[in-house]
Parts: C-alpha cells; sequence; structure tokens
C-alpha cells in the first residue's frame, strides 16, 4: 500500500505537469493540406501493415491495433508489445483500442473479448466474465464508466466488470455496430434497429425515430470548443451534419461529401474543426464543414483539400484517424501508418530551387527568380509568373525591385510587373560573365558584384570601378551592403571586410578581429553592422569586429543569407533557419539561439556560395531557398517545441538475459554487462530529443546520452539502486523524471554479510593463533636465555668462590696472623682489626652475591632499609652530611631491581663524596604506582657536559650506572652544570 501511494504521489506532478505544458493544439484552419507535412512509415520503417485502430494513452505513446498484434511508437520506433504468460493477451488480430484517462488502453479482439493493458498489467474479460461474444467494434467513455459496441450487442465496464446492456436498459437490439459518447455526455450505440440514445445523467437508452444503421460512429469537434459544435454522420450515402440526435435519419443539410465510391468507414473532426475522411485510395479535408456543401453531380464541397497515395499516402484503405495531443493527424491504412503535421517551416516545393533569388514584393509575398523565369510568390502557395526575360538575381530596391537579367538591369515596380527603367549591363562583366550579387544604395547608386570580376557602381548615368577598394576594385565580394548611414561595405572569400565611405576605404582583417572566414552575409541590424559567413559571426564595435556568442556554436556555421526584424535577426547557414533574439544580441553576452531545422519542416540546406536566399516579406513572413524548394516562417505562428513526455524503462538485459521492466527487477551476481534501455513519445519532434539518465547509488549525477536509448553499465557491484531517464527536447526544456526502475544485483558467495563476518572471526582467529605462537616463541626464548643466564651466574660462582673469594679469605687470614703479633691496644693494630672487620664484611657480601647467583629464584625485597644502610655506609667516608628520605606506602621491589638501585645510589653517593666536594648530599625514595623513583641531590661543582655524555676518561661510573638502570628495565636521568650541583633521578619498575 505504501508503495502504491509513492507511486501516485510521483505521479500527481508529473500529469500536472503534462497537463499545464501540453495545450490542445490543432493544425490551423488557414494551413492547406498541401502546406502540412507529410510523413509516412511503412514496413520499410519497420511499420505493422494492416492497422485497424489508433489510440494515444495519457503517457504520450502511439498505440497501434493491428491483425499481428499490438504496437508502441514513441515517434521513432515500432515496438510490438506481446507479454508473456500469464499476462498473454488472448489474441493477436486487434480490431478496436481505446485510451482511458489512467494511462491504460482497451483492446477488442476481431475474436472476441476485451483486455485492458498498463505497464505490462493485463486483464482479460471473455463471455464467462459478462462480456457479449464475438468481434469487438469500437470504444467510447464517460462519467460512469466505458462502453464497447461488438457484433452481439452493447457492454459497459462500470469500473469493477463488464455487464452487457440489454432491454433492461432500453438497448433492445442485438448488435451494437458503434457507440459514441457526444460533448454533452449523451450516449449513442448504432444497431440493426436504429439509433438509442442515453440521454446524459440518464440510466436508459431511448430509441431514435429511423432505422439506419452505421459502422462508423458519430464524429464531433473535441476539446473547449466541442459543446455545440456540429456532430457529422458517415452513412452509406456520405457524409453530412445532422440537427440532432432525435433527428439523425433526416437530411436536412447539405452533403459535404456525397458517397461515389466504396466508402471503408473513417472519419475525424479535429480540435480546429476541419474535417478529415477517406474515400477510395485518398483521404480529404474540409476546412469548413459546416458550412460546405457539395455542388450536384460532384462528391466533395468546394473547400475539400485531399492528399493521394500517388502523394505518398501509405495504403489504399484507411482503417483509422487519431488526433493526437500536438494536433498532429495520424492516419493509420493497410499499408502503414501517415502523419500530417503543421510545421513552423512551410515548404512551397515549386517554383523555386536553390540558385534563386528572392526579393520582398509588396503586400504579402515574394518575388522570385530562377535562371528559367521569374515569379510572384505568395504564402498559400500561389504562383504567378512575371513578363520579361529571367534573371539571375533581385534586389529590393528603394522604389521597387531591381532584376540582374544577363545583358541588363531591370527596376520594375513593387510587384514586379511593370519596368520602370532599363540599365544596360558594363562591358567588363569578367570572364564568366555573370553578376554574383547586388544592391541598391539609398541615393539609387546600384552596386554590382561580378564573378571574377570584382565591383562596379552605376551612378550619373554610367558604371565605373572604384579604385580605392581592394585591387583596385577588381577583386569580387561575396556579400554587398549598403548600411543606414550612407556607407557601402563589402564581404570577401578570404576573411576580409571593406568600408568604403565617401571614397575612402577602411578594412578589416583578423587584425580588427574579423574571424568569420568567407564572409558570405553582411547585415545592418540593430544599429550595428554584422558579419557572417563560413566560419561564424562577428559583431563590429568601434574599429574591431568581435565574435557573437551562440548556443549551439553550430547555428553561426555557414551562413549565406539574412533577414532583420522586431523580434531578432534571422539566418539562413548550414544549420537551417536560425533566429537570434533582439535583447540577447544586443547584450554582447553568449545566449541560445533559435534553431529551425528538418523538425521544424525546413528541407536542405543552402550553398555558402547562393546570394539572396533570405528575404523578409512585407506581411513579415521570413522566406529562405534551398535545394529542396522555396520555404515561409511566420515569426508571429511560430509554436514551441513541445515539453517532453516522461521517459520510461522499455528494457532491461543482463549479460544476454531480457528482464521485464514494469516491476523491480532482481539481477543475478556479478553481472558483467547491464543494458537498460528507455524512451520518451515524442510524436512531433523526435528527431531533437535526447536524453540523460541516473542510476541512483552508482552515478552521482546525470549522466548525458544524447539522442541514445541504452545505458550501459558493467561490472556493477551489489547493492539496491533505482534507476531514472528524463528526456529534453532541443529547446533545454527538460521532462518529467521517468518512475524510478528499483534494480536489486545479489551479491556473489564472497560478496555476502555472512561471508565476510566468517572471514572477519577467521581473520580474528587466526591473528590470536598468532599471537599465542609468538608468545610460545617468545616464551621458549626467555626459558633458553634464561637458562643460559643461569648457567653464566653458575660459571661466574664458581669463578668467583674458587678464585677471588678464597683468595681474599687468604689474605685476611695472612692479615689476621700478622695483626696477633702485635701488642694489644697498638694503634697499628687497632686500624688493622677494623680493616680485617670491614675486609670480613666483604667476604660476607661477596658470598651473598655468590649465593644469588646460584639462586636465581626472584625475590621480594623492602628497598627503604637497604638503601638507609647504603647511605649510612656512605656516610661515615664522606666529610659532608648525608640525609635519607622515603615518600609514600612502602612496599617489596623484585631483589635484582632493589639490588640494582643500591649500586646506582651507592655510586651516586661516592660520586658526590669524593669527586663533587658537595657538602650536603639528600637520598629521596619514592613510591609511585607500578615504580619507585629514587632522587639524588647534591650542592657539588657539578658535573661537565662531556662527562656526562661519555662519563671521564678510565673511569666507568655513570656508563655503569646507566647500564644497570637499563639492564632492569629503568631510566636514569641527570642533571647537572657546573658550580651548581647534581640531580640524579632514577625511575625502577617495582
Amino acid at each position: 500500500m505504501l508503495n502504491r501511494l509513492t507511486v501516485l504521489l510521483r505521479l500527481v506532478p508529473c500529469a500536472l505537469l503534462c497537463l499545464l505544458c501540453l495545450p490542445a493544439l490543432a493544425i490551423d484552419l488557414d494551413r492547406p493540406l498541401a502546406q502540412l507535412e507529410h510523413t509516412s512509415w511503412t514496413s520499410r520503417n519497420g511499420a505493422p501493415a494492416d492497422i485497424n485502430a489508433l489510440a494515444q494513452d495519457s503517457d504520450g505513446w502511439l498505440w497501434l491495433g493491428t491483425s499481428q498484434g499490438l504496437y508502441r511508437f514513441d515517434g521513432l520506433r515500432f515496438e510490438h508489445v506481446a507479454p508473456a504468460a500469464p499476462q498473454r493477451f488472448p489474441d493477436t488480430d486487434v480490431y478496436a483500442l481505446h485510451a482511458d484517462a489512467d494511462g491504460g488502453l482497451w483492446i477488442g479482439w476481431r475474436l472476441g473479448g476485451i483486455s485492458h493493458y498498463r505497464q505490462g498489467v493485463v486483464r482479460n474479460w471473455a463471455a464467462k466474465d459478462g462480456v457479449t461474444a464475438g468481434s469487438i467494434w469500437g470504444f467510447a467513455a464517460d462519467a460512469a464508466g466505458t462502453w464497447a459496441a461488438g457484433i452481439e450487442g452493447l457492454n459497459h465496464f462500470d469500473g469493477q466488470r463488464w455487464r452487457r446492456v440489454g432491454a433492461g436498459r432500453g438497448f433492445t437490439a442485438r448488435k451494437a455496430s458503434a457507440v459514441f459518447v457526444d460533448a454533452d455526455g449523451a450516449v449513442s450505440a448504432f444497431s440493426e434497429q436504429g439509433l438509442f440514445v442515453q440521454p446524459a445523467g440518464a440510466t436508459r437508452f431511448v430509441k431514435m425515430p429511423g432505422k439506419l444503421d452505421a459502422r462508423q460512429p458519430f464524429a464531433q469537434r473535441r476539446g473547449p470548443a466541442a459543446r455545440g459544435a456540429p456532430v457529422y454522420i458517415l452513412e452509406q450515402g456520405g457524409i453530412r451534419i445532422i440537427d440532432s440526435l432525435e433527428r439523425y435519419e433526416r437530411r436536412s443539410r447539405p452533403w459535404i461529401y456525397r458517397q461515389k465510391g466504396e466508402v471503408t468507414g473513417s472519419m475525424l473532426a479535429d480540435r480546429a474543426g476541419a474535417l478529415w475522411y477517406d474515400v477510395e485510395g485518398a483521404i480529404h479535408r474540409s476546412v469548413a464543414p459546416g458550412s460546405a456543401a457539395a455542388p450536384p453531380g460532384a462528391e466533395h464541397a468546394p473547400d475539400t483539400q485531399s492528399f493521394t497515395v500517388a502523394q505518398g499516402l501509405s495504403g489504399t484503405l484507411v482503417g483509422a484517424f487519431l488526433e493526437d495531443a500536438d494536433g498532429n493527424v495520424w492516419v493509420a491504412t493497410d499499408g502503414g501508418l501517415d502523419r500530417f503535421r503543421q510545421t513552423n517551416v512551410v515548404r512551397l516545393a515549386e517554383p523555386f530551387h536553390e540558385s534563386a533569388s528572392l526579393a520582398p514584393a509588396d503586400g504579402e509575398g515574394i518575388i522570385g527568380v530562377t535562371e528559367e523565369r521569374n515569379w510572384r510568390v505568395h504564402g498559400d502557395g500561389t504562383a504567378i509568373q512575371l513578363p520579361g526575360p529571367p534573371a539571375v538575381h533581385v534586389v529590393a530596391a528603394p522604389d521597387g525591385v531591381l532584376l540582374a537579367h544577363r545583358t541588363m538591369l531591370s527596376l520594375r515596380t513593387a510587384d514586379g510587373r511593370r519596368t520602370l527603367r532599363q540599365v544596360a549591363l558594363p562591358q567588363d562583366l569578367g570572364p564568366v560573365g555573370r553578376i554574383h550579387t547586388a544592391t541598391v544604395a539609398a541615393d539609387g547608386t546600384i552596386w554590382i558584384a561580378i564573378v571574377g570580376g570584382g565591383v562596379q557602381r552605376y551612378r550619373d548615368g554610367r558604371w565605373e570601378r572604384p579604385a580605392a577598394l581592394p585591387k583596385a576594385g577588381r577583386k569580387t565580394p561575396m556579400s554587398l551592403l549598403a548600411d543606414a548611414r550612407g556607407r557601402m561595405w563589402f564581404g570577401y572569400i578570404d576573411n576580409e571586410v571593406a568600408m568604403l565611405e565617401r571614397d575612402r576605404v577602411t578594412t578589416f582583417g583578423a587584425a580588427q578581429g574579423l574571424r568569420v572566414g568567407k564572409v558570405a552575409t553582411l547585415v545592418d541590424y540593430g544599429g550595428a553592422i554584422f558579419a557572417a559567413g563560413s566560419d561564424g559571426m562577428s559583431r563590429l564595435d568601434g574599429a574591431r569586429f568581435r565574435p557573437v556568442a551562440a548556443r549551439p556554436a553550430s547555428a553561426l556555421a555557414g551562413v549565406a543569407g539574412a533577414a532583420g526584424g522586431p523580434e531578432g535577426l534571422w539566418l539562413h547557414g548550414a544549420a537551417g533557419i536560425v533566429l537570434l533574439d533582439a535583447k540577447a544580441l544586443a547584450s554582447g553576452r553568449e545566449f541560445d539561439a533559435r534553431v529551425f531545422d528538418d523538425s521544424d519542416g525546413l528541407r536542405g540546406r543552402i550553398a555558402i556560395l547562393e546570394a539572396g536566399g533570405m528575404r523578409r516579406a512585407a506581411d513579415g513572413r521570413i522566406w529562405a531557398i534551398t535545394g529542396q524548394g522555396a520555404f515561409w516562417l511566420a515569426p508571429g505562428g511560430v509554436r514551441p517545441e513541445p515539453v517532453p513526455r516522461a521517459a520510461a524503462v522499455t528494457g532491461v538485459e543482463a549479460d544476454g538475459k531480457a528482464y521485464g521492466a514494469n516491476a523491480a527487477v532482481r539481477l543475478p551476481p556479478a553481472p558483467q554487462r547491464l543494458v537498460v534501455r528507455y524512451a520518451a513519445p515524442a510524436l512531433s519532434m523526435p528527431a531533437r530529443l535526447h536524453y540523460r539518465y541516473r542510476l541512483e547509488g552508482y552515478d552521482r549525477d546525470w549522466q548525458r546520452a544524447g539522442a541514445g536509448i541504452e545505458a550501459v553499465y558493467t561490472g556493477l557491484p551489489p547493492g539496491d539502486y533505482r534507476f531514472v531517464v528524463q528526456a529534453v527536447n532541443g529547446a533545454g526544456v527538460a521532462g518529467p523524471v521517468s518512475l524510478a526502475l528499483p534494480l536489486h544485483v545479489a551479491p556473489t558467495l564472497v560478496q555476502t554479510t555472512w561471508f565476510r563476518l566468517a572471514c572477519a572471526v577467521l581473520l580474528a582467529a587466526a591473528l590470536w593463533a598468532i599471537h599465542r605462537q609468538r608468545l610460545r616463541i617468545h616464551d621458549r626464548r626467555l626459558q633458553a636465555l634464561e637458562h643460559t643466564r643461569s648457567e653464566e651466574r653458575n660459571r661466574i660462582a664458581r669463578e668467583l668462590h674458587d678464585t677471588l673469594l678464597q683468595s681474599v679469605q687468604g689474605l685476611i687470614l695472612r692479615f689476621d696472623a700478622v695483626t696477633l703479633q702485635l701488642p694489644p691496644g697498638d694503634p697499628l693494630r687497632l686500624s688493622l682489626d677494623a680493616a680485617l672487620a670491614r675486609a670480613g664484611t666483604v667476604v660476607a657480601e661477596a658470598r651473598d652475591r655468590v649465593q644469588d647467583l646460584r639462586a636465581p629464584e626472584r625475590k621480594m625485597l623492602d628497598l627503604a632499609p637497604l638503601l638507609a644502610d647504603e647511605v649510612a655506609a656512605v656516610r661515615k667516608e664522606c666529610d659532608g652530611e648525608c640525609t635519607f628520605e622515603v615518600a609514600g606506602a612502602r612496599r617489596l621491589v623484585p631483589a635484582e631491581n632493589a639490588d640494582s638501585c643500591c649500586r646506582i645510589v651507592t655510586e651516586a653517593l661516592r660520586n658526590a663524596c669524593r669527586h663533587a666536594q658537595a657538602t650536603c648530599v639528600t637520598v629521596l625514595l619514592a613510591y609511585e604506582p607500578g615504580a619507585v623513583r629514587i632522587t639524588v641531590s647534591d650542592d657539588g661543582k657539578g658535573i661537565d657536559a662531556d662527562i656526562q655524555r661519555e662519563g671521564r676518561p678510565g673511569h666507568w661510573g655513570i656508563a655503569g650506572m646507566r647500564e644497570r638502570a637499563l639492564g632492569a628495565g629503568g631510566v636514569l636521568d641527570i642533571v647537572s652544570a657546573p658550580g651548581q650541583g647534581t640531580t640524579l633521578t632514577l625511575a625502577m619498575p617495582g
């Protein structure tokens, strides 16, 4: 339910945008059928044959019902729609189509049954579901539901189910030939009994007087002007307007078409009020059917326009007409599909071709000349041949038009009919003897550019060559301009422009900023001089030309003609007909140009060497010549380019396997190549459409695809994505973003979360095993090291016991014997006794050390009394004062660490007494968490920095202290300076 709500919320703004941006257009009544763009699609273009029905859904797609099945058309491509089981259609022969307001499509089958199709979802109804048996011939819809006419009767769908309409609702006929809902909401159904009508708001049908049956439903104009519009009936006698539904059989109105041949039964009243119908291999259009009448003995009314197979209609039998949302009229035939479209550019195939030259005529239309004859042509295509010899060039003159013939010039009235005067051409016409272009200045001076013969002017009754021009006037210009200030301008093939003012010439080239290549066009517009040619366009700004920047840049390429107007400057070049907005052009900044090309009805392009191929007529129309005829464009009637419809995903393919695009797509693991196909319906200008897409969750920004209709992704990682696409028209206006298509790429085994968790667990276990192995290796190494140390300690203990201790003990015994020989009380004996006592203490300590070496088991000792004893022993040897203090809660420390502390402190005390000559030494033992800190401070003469760093030569006291501290895992720091005493700090674990 939440997903449906989300979809609806996304559809609402898109639908509103479409309603706002897609007004109900129609073909103008004053645009003849011959001036509409006709395009046909046959089997050569992929179109199906035998098209029986047409419909356009609310999303803009054109649907074709054929005997081979259902097709969808986006303006460029035909797609056969055949859903697979279990969503398949019951038949392939489509007889009737109707698009409902919800974007769905009703399908009537020739062999019976009704289907509804929307976004891949198919619902089928057969006789067992309440639908009449046999062929379904047509549909209609009103506020109460959908109606279906068929060979076995009339059906109604109320939104839930189909029911046959019978006598209970006033419809007593056995069949329903056609069903129609008029602008007032009345439902009409033809039958073998005649016409039945259910008035608007009623629930029962009423039989109308008469028995006339018709297979084609009534036709009535649709749109805002539908209410009160005439209703047309096509019967065996022809086509006429009925006075009312009650009097439908009375022939009180004249025939619009009087039948003489076979009527295939197709008719359309478009939104402008024109009536379209077909007869015997041709279609016809009556632009004023409400007042038209076929004269006696004639088939068609006088205003009827026709289009035949010989003119390009795709088939002889017409199956259906359709007017789409853009106002285009579509014709389905047995041979293909035809479209009639009103374009901004109107083509007149005759009588002009590429070498023609144009000039504005008086009033409406233009004067055009070719090498065969001269013409006055009107916008409706009427061409009147003018008298006189053919001309090669024509330009406007202050009092008419100037025609350049092979041997003379003729000045004629503005309608081209009457010659005012003639001027013989100069003798020197160069090697070709042909005038390329000409112009007439405001003072009446005639200027001509001769192919290969330079420039000449005619004034005061004679020809002359201006010597001040490049090459003394013998350089032939491509373009001429007489500006509003009386100056003459000349554009040359080598990117050079010359300006002649009072017989003084100023030239402009690349050094003056001109970069337009072959200067084929010069124009005075908005008080500025513009030069355009093969490579672009520039504007004169003071003494320099500056480039004009427009988007697209191709709009300014190959310009061979120009015409100004209040809306802007018109160009004719390689891109087609181009409008440069007047305000944007005056701003000097880059701007968007409006390009009119093949999508607007233009055919062919003008060559860069053709002069006079664009003019503005007196009625404001822009006229242009190409190799495929003459074209005109009415600036005030330009239709904007249609806003694109919402694009849709039409197919998904992963590694060659196709997936449906109407629901979330679940892809297998590790797709190597994912292709998403999409399209947007564009029934008027499909060639102008381009796309941008984004795979949300993968693409950071929109990906521009141009006219391509495929998005390709390779190596897509696992995860959830959403694909969206958007169509953009040639004017840069984007349509609604498509509904997002969810895509799920399944992970491979190694990409799943549980696999990654398992790998993480295994990795952690491996790391733990490696850690445990390293601990075991380290433990073995420690044990080996401990064994080595134990063996070494035992060896040292043996050596000390067997050598040093025995020798010292022998010395003590000898000194003791000597002492006994001295008399008691002798001072020397007392000194020897003291020394022997001290020696005994040393031997005892040595024995303890030997014992410690042989007993490696770890002991814990109280460090404080040990340090107190060391301080007391040194105090006896020192002349100064030695004090000992303890801070913190006392605890036991490892014996090895305690021994190292005692040895370091003893060494420090003796250094202070012997070398520093200290008078006061303080030892502080501080117990800290996890360590003990011992500070020895004295007021002696200090230690030199070199001695602190390297020790005294031949002495190893400081070095030994550092080594003891490092070996026990402690840190020794000595801070001293000459004359400032010494502070030794020892931090030891314990």
